[in-house]
């Protein structure tokens, strides 16, 4: 189409001019309202996606935050049990069997055996206590009880510092028997521990060998 003969249209037309007009503003606005429409909805949904990813990058960052947290915790308590562990081996008494002799009375039905021990531990000892009593057991098996005699008259033992535990028995019991006395005591910052000692009576003298390795038992609290 020719500029002469769009003009001659138009000058046909002319009498429509309002009405292309009203539909051109029609639809400027209708397209203005559309776009407006769409950029709302593209801006929520940008929006809304954001809001998604800050929310999953902060609950990564809260996660990672919470494992470091916890993972300190865990350090600081190995780091404090290891700290524990090496102040209760440097103060840990050590007791060690070292001989036993037995001494009857005619006036008694009784015969006393004093057994002496060692701490060849790291720490001093105190509140030695031995049980009351301990099971022992004769060549043929069967059994009987021996007593604690009096209480250990110095309940504390230095490191390289000996005592003397005191129990009793019928005198007239065999002189070849196994017994497993336990004593009881304390470390310097008062831990409880106990052991538990085995030991055979050789002869009517009460001379005594260990025959177990004795080793001292942190007790719970």
């Amino acid at each position: 189409m020719t500029i002469k003969e769009f003009l001659q249209l138009v000058i046909e037309y002319k009498d429509y001019a309002p009405l292309y007009s009203a539909l051109v503003a029609t639809g400027a606005l209708f397209f203005s309202v559309l776009s407006f429409i769409i950029s709302n909805i593209v801006s929520k949904n940008r929006a809304k996606r954001d809001k998604i990813i800050s929310d999953v990058r902060y609950e990564e960052q809260r996660k990672q935050y919470e494992e470091r947290l916890d993972e300190e915790r865990r350090r600081r308590e190995e780091d404090k049990r290891v700290a524990e562990e090496k102040l209760r081996v440097s103060e840990q008494p050590y007791f060690v069997f070292k001989n036993s002799k037995a001494v009857s009375n005619s006036n008694s039905e009784s015969t006393i055996l004093c057994m002496e021990f060692l701490n060849k531990g790291r720490g001093a000892a105190y509140c030695i206590i031995p049980d009351l009593e301990c099971i022992a057991k004769r060549m043929d098996l069967s059994e009987f009880t021996i007593r604690r005699y009096e209480a250990v008259q110095d309940p504390i033992a230095m490191v390289s510092e000996a005592f003397v535990m005191v129990m009793s028995y019928d005198k007239d019991e065999k002189d070849f028997f196994r017994m497993t006395p336990t004593i009881k005591f304390e470390d310097a910052s008062g831990r409880k521990y106990k052991q538990t000692f085995c030991i055979d009576i050789g002869d009517r003298l009460g001379n005594g060998v260990i025959i177990n390795y004795a080793q001292p038992e942190l007790c719970e609290e």
